[in-house]
């Protein structure tokens, strides 16, 4: 699928993702082709185990690739500093705060390390940034309450803001919807689609919810264990990429409806 070089913002070449140990290298995919324009929201989906996580943690950096190049803003990922990283990308994963007894003002303050001194004293202009991603986000009530006393809708919520203010480009997530009950899902998903079209971030996201990503991506990546697909939702659907995701005997997918049916 062509792209308008000027506007892309990651390129991905024939990568292969994967994880190592002291003795062995594990290949979960290869041969990782696609390109992410500015300003587009981005899922990942694919099968329990398939390789998202991975991939995701591979363009946030936290893993290197094993084989081919990723370009960030046309630079190979491996000449910016850790420092320059946290300026172009944020991540948002799973796992809860390691402490829950910070109050959710002080968690979101903590976006703006990358740009504070080292004793982390905010400026006017940090304050401003996490005041607008606060209200963004719609946590500005949440401000003085402890993370612990947060429900995982809200806690979900705070970790975007706290992405946010961060003023990185691109945002990653990690199955930003687990957890939540249908309505904070949509509701999430929903934010992300605003962010990415109302304040121009490019947000990657990883999630079973492959229903909710076709209404709200912009392109999808289909991870299968014999191919990547990258397009557009309405293109990958006539391609028929969601049919075989999963066993044809239990669930099938209803190309008008644009959903996955149990079958009678």
């Amino acid at each position: 699928m062509s792209n308008n070089h000027s506007n892309n913002i990651i390129e991905v070449k024939n990568v292969s993702i994967g994880y190592s140990n002291k003795k062995d290298t594990f290949i979960v995919s290869e041969n990782i082709n696609f390109s992410i324009n500015k300003g587009e929201l981005i899922s990942i989906v694919g099968t329990n185990g398939i390789g998202k996580s991975t991939l995701l943690k591979t363009l946030a950096r936290i893993q290197p690739q094993k084989n081919g190049i990723i370009l960030l803003n046309n630079k190979k990922f491996n000449e910016y500093s850790t420092l320059d990283i946290a300026t172009q990308l944020s991540i948002v994963l799973t796992e809860s705060p390691s402490s829950k007894n910070i109050t959710v003002k002080e968690l979101v303050s903590l976006g703006r390390h990358p740009y504070t001194n080292w004793i982390g004293m905010l400026t006017e202009v940090d304050e401003k940034i996490i005041e607008e991603s606060l209200i963004d986000t719609d946590t500005v009530n949440l401000v003085n309450k402890k993370c612990s006393e947060l429900s995982d809708g809200q806690l979900q919520r705070v970790m975007i803001a706290r992405a946010l203010v961060q003023d990185t480009p691109i945002i990653l997530l990690d199955e930003p919807t687990t957890h939540l009950d249908i309505y904070h899902r949509a509701y999430i998903l929903k934010l992300l689609k605003d962010l990415a079209n109302k304040k121009k971030k490019t947000i990657i996201f990883s999630t079973h919810e492959i229903d909710l990503a076709i209404q709200v991506s912009h392109k999808m990546i289909v991870m299968t264990t014999d191919e990547i697909y990258f397009d557009k939702p309405e293109m990958l659907i006539k391609l028929g990429c969601f049919e075989n995701l999963f066993p044809s005997e239990t669930i099938e997918f209803d190309n008008e409806l644009k959903q996955f049916i149990l079958k009678k």
